[in-house]
């Protein structure tokens, strides 16, 4: 289903020929009962489950099922041609509201689809054959050229294979288990129900490695920021209530510990900290109280994508330093902080233009005000200043550490991790001298604010 592209030109014939024979051979798009026996409903779902399809074919099933009264339900899949990621959330409501559901006959491509988004996993599926089996990881290359680049990031560069369907490429050569672990946890996260783009298969990419996402027609919050720069308080509000909701999933022990990461990380620094240093900012994050809260680990406007329906996660982070997992809320509002307050509060002029995201310093304030806002749904200012307290405070540390990393390996001429995308550049390019300012500066800042904090722990009290 998912096929290797070839050039583009051949891709797109290859695509305008399929279309002609699938529109000459394929079923009308819906679902149909079949048959009623022995408190067992059999319903068939037909043709294309796709964006167009998905509304009329889920309309069909939930008026066959409100009108019959049956025990169990089986979805026979032999005139399914096609399913995207829409398709795939019909199934998952089903799979919540009907414990015994299980589906039969279904074609080969389809199966792949269910398999790699770990559907295969939930429920019991069998192919055509009438056969169950385990799936197994499929290596398969691709090359981008021709592919048109939508988004690049830290972590990868993301190209658009075709109206429903992006390709990521991981920027760094990554070990084959840390994206198979982005790739899973993303599944993880979409079989939960937590809003995120569906993830089908890794991939091969010359020398690097890449996963294939499937997103209907989106954009990012990033993007839309800077397109509408009048409507930042709007955006902003909606961005923190959208994190809220999600923050608020209960999720188990499979995924990462976000403390724990985050400690080991500050434990790794301590050499570059100094004692003094390592103790004061690991104490702020031993003082966060424990969750078993879905954290995305790496939030910020380029990771979270606007559709019609809502929006999405994109880009589960699978580092040891930034890995999506369950944790106290707060560490997401850090890891939206950090750039959005991190890369401009250096900076003297309002009218400073970051390089993460294209707004001015006065903006991404505005921004940032608007989020938390919207996070905590209130427009009480004492409480959002104590909060911001929190989240800066901690924010600032992990961007000292960062910026520390960074000089001393600049000072030792090791200059592979800012070598990559044009943001690594500029770090590059600051200079060491301009980095060890930052450090020193944001430890400033710690250290006066720890002065005048009564609190040990103040967030979401009241809230």
């Amino acid at each position: 289903m998912l096929k290797e592209k070839k050039n583009l030109a051949e891709e797109q014939e290859i695509k305008k020929e399929d279309n002609s024979i699938n529109s000459l051979k394929s079923s009308k798009p819906g679902g149909r009962l079949l048959s009623i026996n022995d408190g067992v409903l059999r319903l068939g779902i037909e043709g294309k489950v796709n964006t167009n399809t998905a509304p009329g074919i889920e309309t069909d099933i939930n008026e066959i099922l409100a009108a019959n009264k049956f025990d169990s339900l089986i979805l026979d899949f032999n005139g399914l041609e096609y399913i995207s990621s829409v398709g795939i959330r019909i199934l998952l409501k089903l799979i919540k509201t009907y414990r015994d559901l299980r589906i039969e006959n279904t074609p080969p491509d389809v199966y792949e689809v269910l398999e790699m988004t770990g559907m295969t996993t939930l429920i019991p599926i069998s192919k055509t054959t009438g056969e169950f089996s385990v799936g197994s990881e499929k290596m398969r290359e691709f090359s981008v050229d021709g592919l048109e680049k939508i988004g690049a990031g830290f972590n990868g560069t993301v190209y658009r294979l075709d109206d429903e369907t992006i390709l990521k490429v991981i920027n760094e050569k990554s070990s084959l288990e840390d994206i198979q672990k982005e790739r899973d946890t993303s599944q993880k996260a979409f079989l939960l129900g937590i809003p995120t783009a569906i993830s089908y298969d890794v991939v091969k990419v010359g020398d690097h490695y890449g996963i294939i996402y499937e997103l209907l027609n989106s954009q990012s919050y990033a993007k839309k920021l800077q397109e509408n720069q009048d409507k930042l308080e709007e955006l902003g509000k909606e961005l923190g209530k959208f994190t809220r909701r999600v923050n608020n999933t209960v999720v188990d022990d499979t995924f990462d510990d976000i403390k724990r990461l985050q400690l080991a990380k500050i434990d790794r620094a301590k050499d570059v900290l100094g004692e003094d240093d390592h103790k004061m900012i690991r104490h702020l994050f031993e003082v966060i109280p424990e969750s078993n809260t879905f954290v995305h680990g790496d939030l910020h406007p380029g990771n979270v994508l606007i559709q019609n329906d809502g929006s999405l996660f994109l880009d589960m982070a699978f580092s040891g330093n930034s890995a999506s997992g369950y944790g106290h809320p707060i560490f997401d509002l850090i890891s939206f902080t950090q750039p959005v307050i991190g890369a401009v509060e250096d900076h003297p002029e309002d009218d400073f233009v970051s390089a993460f995201n294209g707004l001015t310093k006065k903006q991404n304030h505005e921004l940032w005000d608007a989020y938390i806002k919207g996070y905590f749904d209130t427009e009480d200012e004492a409480y959002i200043e104590k909060v911001k307290e929190e989240i800066l405070l901690r924010a600032r540390a992990m961007k000292a550490i960062d910026l520390k990393y960074c000089a001393i390996m600049l000072q030792n001429q090791e200059s592979a991790i800012v070598d990559g995308d044009d943001q690594r550049k500029i770090i590059r390019n600051l200079g060491i001298e301009t980095l060890f300012k930052n450090v020193e500066t944001a430890f400033q800042r710690i250290r006066a604010t720890l002065e005048n904090k009564e609190d040990e722990f103040f967030f979401f009290a009241g809230k």
